[in-house]
Order: structure tokens, then C-alpha cells, then sequence
């Protein structure tokens, strides 16, 4: 009789404890997204989109979080792009998370997707994946991704929408190279016109390097690169200066300055090792270095349009 009375007295307790767990721990921890079924081209077949969380998802909380694009084809993954969605729930669609059109105009389907909102949440900061046909598969375009608003403008050109660092919107202009298979940044009266007439600025090709052609890239980017540097600069400052006031704001603009100067003396010693290291001929260092150091400039390009776009929302910290 006792061992009847303890057994019920331990059902009460556990009836009990599970009345006051919340409600929304015995329903599913995330808001699925659609799977998505697109005919990328008349030689590719239909392809398949699904969201994958990770095990970081929902980590801030009210947003939906991180995972991987996954596609596939008749069942069989194909790939697993990385993605985050660093968004409140209410801000996507779940039955049109992903826009395709042809943004590079080679005929076949590429996709955008956003990541976040910048500006007081007015500003999409898309990413933008163009699909290879050689390979099968899609792949991030660096130059245009993670800074911005991203869209399809003449055919094989899209306008980036972007946030300074004083929280203003700009616009830039970049088009697809066929003869390269490469996005560079042109005028915007060429992206009108679309890249078919487009003159754009000088490409370093990694497949074949030119010296000329790479120096001149590296310079232009490395150009580009000094603006978003000093964008960013000075919009964290004008934050601090409210946070941590004048001095601190003033020692930290000091302190990105020479980190800026430190990073291109690296970036420079290690490309011209790095060169060495992979047993490049004499006559062809000079225009792997050139490779080397352009590719290194726009990464850290990359990672500066992210903060400043940061920036813009008020994410930013010191």
C-alpha cells in the first residue's frame, strides 16, 4: 500500500512540474522555411532549396538564426551553403526566402538571400549566390555580398544599396565579366547600358595574372578599401565619442589607423613569401604577389562593408 501511495505522490509531483514548463517547449523550437523548387536552366534541371538550422540557432533572441541553404536534387545534396539569418522572424517569408533571377546574365538562375537589416531595419544586407555551370553547384560573390541591398539593374549589372559610416545610404554599381567570369565595380552610366558594353576597371585574373593588370586592380581596391576604412573609422569614432567620450574615441581612431598600416605591411611580406613558399617562377612573382595582395585586399574589403553595414544598424561594438 505504501509503495502505491509513493508512486502516486511521485506522479503528482511530476504532473505538476510539467504544468509549469513553458508551453512552447513541447512545440518546435524554430519557424521552418519552405522547401523551394526552381528550374535553374534548360540543361540543370529542377533544383531543390531547404534551411538547415545549426545548433546555434535562435542564439539572440527574436531572431531566427543561423544554419545552411541546403540543395539538391532528386533527394541527393548537392551542397551546403553557410547562412545566417540575423533577423526578426516577422521580417522573412517563409514561402519566398530566396529571390532567383539571372543577376550575372548568362541564362542560367542565381539567387539572393538576406542576411539582415541595417538602418533602423529600413536596409536589406543581402547575399548573393551565382550558380557555376561547369561545377553544378552556387558560390557567394564576395565583391557585392554582406555590404548591402542588392539589385538586378541592365542585364549582367546589379546596384548595391549600401550604409556609410554617418548611417547614409549610397549606391555602387557592379557588373559581370564574361571574358573574366569575374563582378568588378563600374561607372554607373555602364551599368545602365549592362556589361555587354560595359568598359570596367582593371581585372586580375587568377587563372592567368598579368602584372599590369593585377597591379592596377590591387591599386583600385586597395583605393576603395582606404574609403571604407575611413568610413568606418569615423562613424565608430562619432559612436564613442558618445559611449567612452573624446579622448578614448581619439586613441581608438589612432589605434585603426596604424592596425590599417600594420595589416598592409603583412599583407604585403606574406604574399611575397607565400609566392616563394609555392615555387613560382622567377619571372612570373612579381604578378602572383600582385594576385596575392588584391585577393588579400578584398577580402578585408569584405569584412569592412559587414561592419560598416553594422554600423548603420547600431549593432556595432567597441
Amino acid at each position: 500500500m505504501k509503495t502505491k501511495q509513493l508512486g502516486a505522490l511521485l506522479l503528482s509531483a511530476s504532473l505538476v512540474a510539467c504544468g509549469q514548463l513553458p508551453l512552447d517547449f513541447l512545440q518546435a523550437q524554430h519557424n521552418g522555411l519552405e522547401t523551394l523548387s526552381q528550374q535553374i536552366g534548360p540543361n540543370v534541371g529542377r533544383l531543390h532549396f531547404d534551411f538547415e538550422f545549426d545548433d546555434k540557432a535562435d542564439a539572440a533572441e527574436g531572431e531566427i538564426g543561423s544554419g545552411y541553404i541546403v540543395v539538391s536534387r532528386a533527394g541527393k545534396e548537392l551542397q551546403a551553403l553557410p547562412h545566417a539569418f540575423e533577423m526578426p522572424r516577422n521580417r522573412l517569408d517563409r514561402e519566398a526566402w530566396l529571390d532567383f533571377k539571372d543577376f550575372n546574365g548568362d541564362g542560367l538562375l542565381d539567387f539572393k538571400v538576406t542576411r539582415l537589416f541595417a538602418m533602423d531595419g529600413k536596409l536589406p544586407v543581402d547575399s548573393l549566390y551565382q550558380f557555376d555551370a561547369k561545377t553544378g553547384t552556387f558560390a557567394q560573390v564576395d565583391l557585392v555580398s554582406n555590404a548591402g541591398a542588392i539589385e538586378a539593374t541592365a542585364p549582367g549589372c546589379v546596384s548595391l544599396t549600401l550604409v556609410n559610416a554617418a548611417g547614409n545610404a549610397k549606391q555602387e554599381s557592379h557588373c559581370f565579366v564574361p571574358t573574366t567570369a569575374r563582378w568588378v565595380r563600374a561607372k554607373a552610366e555602364v551599368a545602365q547600358k549592362g556589361a555587354a558594353a560595359a568598359r570596367v576597371e582593371a581585372v586580375c585574373d587568377p587563372l592567368v595574372p598579368d602584372l599590369i593588370g593585377c597591379r592596377r586592380a590591387r591599386i583600385e581596391q586597395d583605393r576603395v578599401l582606404l574609403t571604407m576604412v575611413r568610413e568606418y573609422r569615423m562613424g565608430k569614432k562619432q559612436a564613442l565619442i558618445g559611449l567612452q567620450g573624446k579622448a578614448y574615441a581619439d586613441a581608438y581612431v589612432k589605434t585603426q589607423d596604424l592596425d590599417h598600416q600594420s595589416w598592409h605591411r603583412y599583407r604585403d611580406a606574406r604574399c611575397a613569401a607565400q609566392a616563394r613558399e609555392q615555387a613560382v617562377a622567377v619571372k612570373a612573382l612579381p604578378a602572383a604577389i600582385e594576385l596575392c595582395r588584391h585577393d588579400w585586399s578584398r577580402d578585408q574589403l569584405r569584412r569592412y562593408k559587414e561592419q560598416v553595414a553594422r554600423l548603420g544598424e547600431g549593432k556595432s561594438k567597441p
